[in-house]
This record gives C-alpha cells, sequence and structure tokens, in this order.
C-alpha cells in the first residue's frame, strides 16, 4: 500500500499504522475500511465497501467485499497500543 510505505509521514502519505488498535475500537476500525469519510470527512483514503458518493466508479463495484473489509479490520487490530 503506497500510502503506508514508511513509518514516517509526509506530505502525500497517511499517518503510522503502528499503534491503531490502541486509538480506534473494532467498530471504527471496520468504519474506517469500509468508509473513512463518515469518521474524517476530509480524509483522501478512499472508500473500501461502498460507492456512495463515487462519480464515475472504474468497477461497479465496491473495491472490497464485506467479508474482505471484516480481514483487514481484525488484522488492524492486531496493531497494539504506541
Amino acid at each position: 500500500m503506497r500510502c503506508r510505505a514508511s513509518a514516517a509521514r509526509t506530505a502525500t502519505s497517511a499517518p503510522s499504522l503502528q499503534g491503531v488498535a490502541g486509538r480506534y475500537n473494532a467498530a471504527q476500525l471496520r468504519q474506517w475500511v469500509f468508509d473513512a469519510r463518515v469518521l474524517h470527512p476530509d480524509t483522501q483514503m478512499p472508500p473500501f465497501g461502498t460507492l456512495a458518493g463515487i462519480v464515475q466508479p472504474i468497477e461497479p463495484k465496491p473495491i472490497l467485499t464485506p467479508a474482505q473489509i471484516d480481514d483487514v479490520a481484525a488484522a488492524l487490530a492486531t496493531l497494539g497500543a504506541r
């Protein structure tokens, strides 16, 4: 994932995921993956679980399935406290 390539944050990268499970509960982690705009309207993270608000999507379906979103959220939940 290009946006998470390094722990150092730059102007074009997202914050490190290190410790993310210590900052958010399981439902919040899932929401971040499904559609981060709900939690942070100005995010640049794409919605992986919905096409809501997307103009002319390349594929007429979400990027990830619900099961894949659950898997990503579960993986994020293993990234413990800072």
